[in-house]
């Protein structure tokens, strides 16, 4: 019985390393794109550009999300490479909350501003994004 335990422990540490990497490696995908939009000239550097990589985060993850419990497919497997991985190092609360107290400092209406539309933004995109991910 101990050595059925032993095999389930083994293969189950085999099975979060495996899962390790691959989120590993969908982070570095993610993370990759946003810095990508962060060289475009001008815009990247602004807090709209944050506001737009998590809105399209909120919206990809809520798609991606609908049409697995819809279709419950062999995608299910792509979830941690997908959406932990990609979807999460693409999006980035941390900046988000950064630049709403670089924000603070310089005007207060426009970092409220930004907070609304960032949040009330990115739930109407989840909206969407569930709305199109059972429709396809």
């Amino acid at each position: 019985m101990l050595k059925i335990v032993k095999m389930i422990v083994m293969k189950k540490q085999r099975q979060s390393l495996s899962e390790l990497l691959i989120v590993g490696f969908g982070g570095g995908i993610g993370g990759s794109l946003r810095y990508l939009l962060s060289l475009l000239p001008i815009i990247g550097h602004l807090p709209l550009m944050t506001v737009a990589i998590n809105w399209l985060g909120a919206f990809l993850l809520a798609l991606f999300d609908a049409y697995l419990t819809k279709n419950s497919s062999q995608l299910t497997r792509w979830q941690p490479f997908i959406g932990t991985g990609i979807i999460g190092g693409f999006t980035t609360f941390s900046t988000m909350i950064l630049q709403f107290n670089q924000l603070l400092r310089n005007n207060l209406q426009v970092a409220w501003l930004y907070i609304i539309l960032t949040v009330f933004g990115g739930i109407l995109m989840v909206r969407l994004g569930q709305k199109v991910g059972r429709a396809v």
